[in-house]
């Protein structure tokens, strides 16, 4: 699937470089730290975009070879790509980004609001815990779950903050489970979903805990 995705945008680039650069609801932020320059994909928009991100860099330890394909999920701030700036080098950077509206076909749609019919009114005062990783499809296929569903979340991205993640390995140690760690790992009031590998097992594990 990211391969046909690929070969879809590169076919789409030479006749949206231009405009998606400045899409009207997503945006490349910039944040530099040092020598460390983050990029992050801005969504200001209510439904969420799938977006392609090439970036031609020099003068950095650190560069896209590759483009980057991520969900960007409805008002979320996503990090992209980390670039290392070299010393005693000039160092500039350049991106192409190209912007698409997500669509979920019917019966998707169906299990969402499925969701949002039978456990809506148990979550008013509860927050998801949400453990992710970068690169994972069904971390934000989750977070747009979620989202649509009006259920509130605070995401801890293992990958970007190691601290998540030594808090993560207690909570196994603590529940006794004994598997690898596999984002996206939900936590709700105090039980801890550890196995979720499609975005059906994710409405299921909703489904039976707010029954």
């Amino acid at each position: 699937m990211r391969f046909i995705l690929l070969c879809v945008f590169t076919l789409l680039l030479p006749l949206n470089i231009i405009a998606q650069n400045k899409h009207e609801f997503v945006s490349i932020e910039e944040k530099v730290t040092g020598k460390r320059v983050e990029l992050f994909a801005v969504n200001s928009n209510n439904i969420a975009y799938d977006i392609f991100l090439k970036v031609d860099a020099t003068g950095y330890r650190r560069s896209s070879a590759r483009p980057i394909i991520k969900n960007i999920p409805a008002n979320s701030k996503v990090r992209m790509i980390t670039l290392v700036k070299l010393a005693n080098t000039e160092s500039n950077y350049k991106y192409t980004l190209v912007v698409n509206e997500v669509r979920f076909d019917l019966s998707m749609q169906k299990d969402d609001a499925g969701i949002h019919f039978k456990i809506d009114a148990s979550l008013k005062s509860k927050t998801v815990d949400l453990f992710t990783k970068d690169n994972c499809l069904l971390c934000n296929q989750t977070k747009d779950v979620l989202a649509n569903n009006k259920i509130n979340y605070k995401e801890f991205n293992i990958d970007q903050d190691s601290t998540y993640l030594v808090g993560l390995l207690k909570e196994f140690k603590t529940n006794n489970i004994k598997s690898k760690i596999q984002a996206p790992i939900l936590k709700i009031d105090d039980s801890l979903y550890t196995n979720i590998k499609t975005k059906k097992q994710l409405i299921e594990t909703l489904q039976l805990h707010y029954k």
